[in-house]
């Protein structure tokens, strides 16, 4: 946590939020940190809650965004952003559920089973306080509060190559994905080869080639093109989703004890308004997909039977995660979940 002192650095501040409120001269400030730079989903949520934050407080407290947080490194970027919070060097920080299985904490895991949130009106479901609350608690263990989970989308497979439609097509493919125990074995589970490239830095990597996809989402599709490749954008299985995105909204609890309640209070409110926001807002799948068609990319749909075909691959994942009684417990509910919402636009291919 910081004191901001005097004019300058409140209106830095201000100037980076956007926001016009009269000028306090100590304000208290947090610093919440992402691997993202701001041009994307994450950047967006961030904003509305350093927004939703100033505004309830009436400028008296601040989020002050910190990208790039887990430095310019290819690799273990959201893990670096996760310890840096867990440790104190960050007060807050906006990071992927799927990050917290590899430093140790199991509650969040069913979020990243594979195939199992595939909409995202059930995804809305997932994060909602019922289930979020009870998995954000395995996060009291490294000292931190989870204020809140924030859907970000839904993840799919993106090739370089020639459309992914079985199994098959990704036995040996080396595919981009951010790193998650959970996600990873997934991928392994389909005979793939995951590796973890930054977004932004996969383009301008040395040897595109070897790469054969990723697993990414629409909204960062147009950034999945190696740079030294001409097969244009690259084709999405619109109908094959891996896993869900949602981020976690987290405080330190050192950081967290030394606010007023008052202020507590604030941060809860407007992590709740975010998470409010950003699902009101959650396009679905079909509508990313005819976005991403009318832009020039090409996505194509497996049908019943190689869906089920993906699925049944998944089941040695399915027997490792379910020997957790928790998260065994987790990943019913979300069945339940999806077993009730209603059906959504089925993706249609194009290109």
């Amino acid at each position: 946590m910081r004191w901001a002192a005097g004019f300058l650095a409140f209106g830095l501040i201000l100037s980076a939020t956007g926001c016009a409120y009269e000028i306090l001269e100590n304000p208290t400030v947090l610093r919440l940190g992402t691997a993202e730079d701001g041009q994307g989903p994450a950047g967006d949520q961030i904003e509305e809650f350093a927004r939703q934050v100033e505004t309830r407080s009436g400028g008296k407290l601040l989020i002050q965004p910190v990208w790039r947080a887990g430095g310019q490194e290819l690799w273990d970027h959201d893990q670096a952003v996760a310890r840096s919070v867990v440790s104190g060097e960050l007060d807050m920080a906006l990071v992927p559920s799927r990050t917290w299985d590899s430093e140790g904490i199991l509650s969040l895991r069913a979020l990243s089973a594979p195939f199992l949130v595939t909409s995202s009106g059930v995804l809305n479901d997932a994060v909602e306080p019922e289930l979020a609350d009870e998995m954000l608690a395995g996060l009291d263990e490294v000292g931190l509060k989870g204020l809140t989970l924030i859907p970000e989308g839904l993840q799919l497979l993106f090739s370089f190559r020639t459309p992914i439609l079985t199994p098959a097509d990704t036995e040996g493919m080396v595919i981009r994905a951010a790193r998650s125990t959970t996600s990873y074995k997934a991928l392994a589970a389909l005979g793939a080869v995951p590796v973890e490239v930054q977004e932004l830095q996969f383009a301008n990597q040395d040897d595109p080639g070897q790469l054969g996809a990723a697993e990414s989402s629409f909204a960062y599709a147009a950034q999945l093109r190696p740079a030294r490749t001409k097969t244009g954008m690259p084709i999405a299985t619109g109908n094959v989703v891996i896993s869900s995105k949602a981020n976690t909204l987290v405080i330190n609890m050192k950081a967290l004890d030394e606010l007023e309640e008052g202020d507590r209070q604030v941060l809860s409110e407007a992590a709740n308004s975010t998470r409010h926001q950003a699902s009101e807002l959650l396009p679905g799948l079909s509508e990313e997909a005819r976005k991403y068609c009318r832009n020039g990319g090409t996505v194509v749909t497996a049908s019943r039977q190689q869906v089920d075909a993906f699925r049944l691959a998944m089941t040695p994942v399915y027997a490792e995660l379910e020997q957790d009684p928790h998260t065994r417990d987790l990943i019913a509910r979300l069945r339940d979940l999806a077993a009730k919402a209603p059906a959504e636009a089925p993706v249609e291919p194009c290109g």
